[in-house]
């Protein structure tokens, strides 16, 4: 089409005769007004009803055009031109969309902002860690000649360093008084035995002299075969040969001929370079893709192109401060040896990492190494040739196994994607575009409604469903088609039984279930021809090499801008919206995770507006806010074990909020919190020290408050709920659960958590002892849900340890109890009265029930028995018809 277009418009502006020309733009004219009568009418089936709403999605218009300057945003014209302050040219301002976080744009402004975007995805990286660092000695091939006997060095035979020995050469001539006194000793000891054998005593010595003289030599330094010579010559000399205990170089020569020595003093050292240490600066980012016994190439200036290879033997358990480094030792094998002490070096470390930032090697899959040597790997299980020590599975060190679970690719994302602002990063995701038809053939559905005809109802149903059946035909990745397929799926039933209506009526209802789906759509999918990019807050994981791994907040295939992702931002800033720099939206700067608690600005079109929200949201978020409270809790307990395990309970009730049934305003703020409060459990429950807890904790707490203070939630109502009608027989096995849920509500009160416990068992049974075979419908779906709920509950007070922890999960019980008193009601059980304590659980309140209005606070005993501002009675002895009015109506309300 846009070829014809193209075509007709070289056609007009081709000189011609004006006859011609009048002819031709009539013509125009004429084929204009008839297609867009064809267009517009629904009744109109088949393949000619869905080009036309395709045509129709590529010809939406946004209203006019204004004008900005990229340096003054506040300049805005309806007309391109200069800008009067700094004469730049102005640039066309960006579609405002009513998403959170959402910019659209025009294709034009798209290329003057240089957008580029790349899918996520799952891959295996490798990160090349870089560093510097110099060559050293092995010290476990160093060794030392030191004098074993105090005496004079009357020869040295190496007389300067860097000389090298084999093992064994003789070394230093020594004379030492107390090496003659103990070869007298043995030679005395030697004449001594020969004489009491000859005399033929038949004594035995207690002590073989002999042998003690011999090894009182050898720790004097002598060989055997040098005791063996004096014993032979019974003749004493009075200096020792000290031989070279290893082969290598000389690096070191401390004493000169004629110095006096005593016992252990240094005199020579030797180092054998056929393997060297190399010690290597590692800085901390890079520190957790660096294993015991990687792989590492060395190379050096002295011999260019030429690589040698080592293993990591050790990596210092501190940080340097001052460089921030940590200093990493490899065992390099220098046979040739051409790498010598104190050379500089440059070494890469590149790790391949999988999923969760794990280092994976498949070199050392399945292998076995030595913990002391990392140059010793074998296929068995065994000991190391060196040490002798047992060795161990490479697993154990840190990496994992290909082809294994956790060995999967990890989701990353190129480094340019990601505005990093610590743990937590803003990427701007391009949003699939939506395919062609839709929205057309739904406006179609709405605009037969509105002329009241069934048939062009059906009709226009009919259309839809025919677009719902085409394959997504907009370029994209993977992950735009399995999106868009999910939705038809979704649209599908409805689309189907809006083509069968019997009754407008019907049709309205049908309707308005389709139009729900799309408002969920539109947020997924950005009009044709106008490019639309949502903000994302995420979590990171390390960065590896040009990729960022990502833990939370993307998925798949999803599009993100790499390049243009600043302007993009700078203009969602402008526009008021959450960015990099404004977290919250509404201008200013600093960013803070979104942990802060800024006031709204005056003009915001929402500060101040109380939202209705559905009564079934509202629960969930009740069950959300008792997750919370659980976190609050065991924070303060400082158990880390318990926080890791709370957040992953409060990520649990998080994913069970039903967002969709929202409209409005409200369900963008909701999109906007499960994004924040989603990255806050993934930080928390994946947290490995207390301060990182605390961290996130702070966060979580933050961004709670927002979200009660943007939805209108106040902390501590009840949940709403309707009452549903249910025989006698059915209150009057709820009436025994009411009983033990008072006995407990009382033992609290009284400071009893003992006799609270005990009484446990006994709720237990009258819960699942209930029976409800009088029920049936929705009603018995509504008991066996809270009769689930009831036995969740009660086990969690069942594992409290003390009374702190049982009044926390009195709470969710109470509220539960609440459901069931008006619900169903108790029946004959007497008067229930709602009682609400404005200081339990740090201000955020809580309520509870008791027969009568005399307040006993479960929360705080004693400490505040009659803590309570708000006592309002919820059922009554035997209720009349206008009561149980009356009482719904005023609870409805909380």
């Amino acid at each position: 089409m846009s070829e014809n277009r193209v075509t007709l418009t070289q056609r007009l502006l081709k000189p011609s005769s004006p006859w011609v020309l009048l002819a031709e733009l009539v013509a125009v004219f004429a084929v204009g007004f008839f297609v867009s009568d064809l267009y517009g009418r629904i009744g109109s089936s088949g393949a000619s009803s869905v080009e036309s709403a395709t045509a129709q999605d590529h010809d939406q218009t946004s209203g006019p055009q204004m004008w900005t300057c990229s340096m003054h945003p506040q300049i805005r014209q309806p007309n391109p031109g200069d800008c009067p302050i700094c004469g730049m040219d102005l640039i066309p301002v960006a579609t405002s969309s009513g998403g959170m976080r959402t910019l659209t744009i025009s294709p034009e402004t798209e290329a003057l902002m240089n957008i580029a975007s790349t899918p996520v995805e799952r891959r295996y990286v490798s990160h090349k860690i870089p560093m510097v660092g110099k060559v050293d000695y092995d010290e476990t091939k160093l060794g030392y000649i030191t004098a074993w006997v105090a005496g004079r060095l009357d020869r040295l035979f190496v007389d300067f360093t860097g000389v090298q020995v084999n093992k064994g050469d003789h070394m230093v001539y020594i004379y030492s008084p107390e090496l003659y006194a103990a070869q007298e000793e043995l030679i005395q000891s030697l004449r001594y035995r020969r004489e009491r054998d000859s005399s033929n005593k038949g004594l035995a010595d207690t002590i073989d002299l002999v042998e003690s003289g011999r090894e009182k030599l050898r720790l004097l330094g002598l060989t055997q075969q040098q005791i063996a010579e004096i014993e032979q010559q019974e003749k004493p000399t009075d200096h020792l040969t000290i031989y070279a205990p290893t082969s290598g170089i000389v690096i070191d020569k401390l004493k000169q001929e004629g110095d006096y020595v005593k016992t252990g003093e240094q005199i020579y050292t030797v180092a054998d370079l056929n393997q060297v240490w190399v010690h290597l600066d590692a800085y901390e980012a890079d520190l957790p893709w660096i294993r015991y016994g990687q792989d590492v190439t060395v190379t050096t200036e002295a011999y260019p192109g030429e690589e040698f290879h080592g293993r990591i033997s050790f990596i210092q358990p501190v940080l340097n401060d001052k460089t921030r480094t940590v200093k990493v030792r490899v065992n390099v094998p220098n046979s040739g040896g051409k790498l010598k002490p104190d050379m500089f070096v440059r070494a890469d470390v590149e790790p391949q990492v999988a999923e969760g930032g794990r280092v994976m090697d498949p070199s050392l899959a399945g292998k076995w190494i030595s913990p002391m040597h990392p140059e010793i790997v074998k296929n068995e299980p065994g000991n190391c040739d060196i040490c002798g020590m047992p060795l161990v599975r490479a697993e154990t060190l840190g990496y994992v196994t290909p082809n294994a679970d956790e060995a999967k690719p990890p989701l990353v994302i190129p480094y340019s994607a990601a505005l990093v602002t610590g743990r937590r990063a803003i990427v701007y995701v391009e949003l699939p575009v939506m395919p062609d038809g839709v929205e057309t053939a739904f406006q179609g559905i709405g605009a037969a409604l509105d002329e009241g005809s069934l048939e062009q109802v059906r009709q226009a149903f009919d259309v839809f469903s025919t677009v719902l059946d085409h394959p997504y035909d907009q370029p994209g990745s993977g992950y735009a088609r399995r999106l868009w397929d999910r939705y038809a799926d979704l649209l599908a039933e409805p689309a189907l039984a809006g083509k069968r209506v019997q009754s407008m009526s019907e049709a309205k209802t049908v309707y308005a279930r389709v139009e729900t789906i799309m408002d969920a759509l539109r947020e997924e999918f950005g009009p044709i021809g106008q490019p639309t990019f949502e903000g994302r807050e995420i979590v990171l994981g390390p960065r590896a090499g040009n990729f960022y791994l990502v833990w939370h907040g993307l998925e798949e295939g999803e599009m993100v801008v790499t390049q243009g992702n600043f302007k993009i931002d700078a203009e969602i800033q402008i526009q008021a919206k959450p960015s990099m720099m404004t977290p919250e939206g509404g201008g200013g700067g600093g960013h803070d995770h979104g942990g802060s608690s800024k006031k709204k600005p005056s003009g915001d079109e929402h500060a101040g507006h109380t939202m209705t929200l559905p009564a079934e949201f509202s629960n969930q978020i009740r069950e959300l806010e008792a997750a919370y409270e659980q976190v609050a809790q065991v924070v303060e307990e400082s158990d880390l074990s318990k926080i890791t395990t709370s957040f992953a309970q409060f990520d649990q009730m998080l994913s069970a909020v039903d967002g969709s049934i929202l409209t409005g305003h409200a369900r963008m703020q909701w999109k906007e919190f499960a994004m924040l409060l989603g990255n806050d459990a993934v930080e928390g429950r994946d947290a490995e020290q207390m301060a990182e807890a605390d961290r996130v904790f702070l966060l979580l707490k933050g961004h709670m408050r927002r979200m009660r203070d943007q939805l209108g939630i106040m902390p501590g109502e009840p949940r709403h709920v309707e009452h549903i009608a249910v025989t006698p027989e059915f209150q009057s096995g709820l009436a025994a659960v009411w009983e033990r849920y008072l006995s407990i509500q009382k033992a609290l009160a009284a400071d009893e958590y003992e006799q609270a416990q005990g009484l446990l068992a006994s709720l237990e049974t009258a819960v699942v002892t209930v029976d409800d075979s009088s029920l049936s419908g929705s009603a018995q779906e509504v008991w066996q849900k809270e009769q689930a709920n009831l036995s969740k509950l009660i086990d969690s007070l069942k594992s409290t340890e003390d009374v702190k922890a049982m009044r926390t999960a009195f709470k969710p019980l109470s509220e539960e109890v609440g459901v069931l008193a008006k619900s169903f009601g108790f029946g004959e059980a007497g008067s229930v009265f709602e009682l609400h304590c404005p200081m339990a659980f740090q201000g955020q309140g809580a309520v509870w029930y008791q027969s009568d209005d005399q307040v006993r606070n479960p929360y705080y005993g004693a400490s505040m028995l009659k803590c309570a501002d708000r006592v309002e009675q919820v059922l009554h002895d035997k209720p009349t018809d206008g009561d149980e009015h009356k009482s719904h109506q005023d609870h409805s309300q909380h």
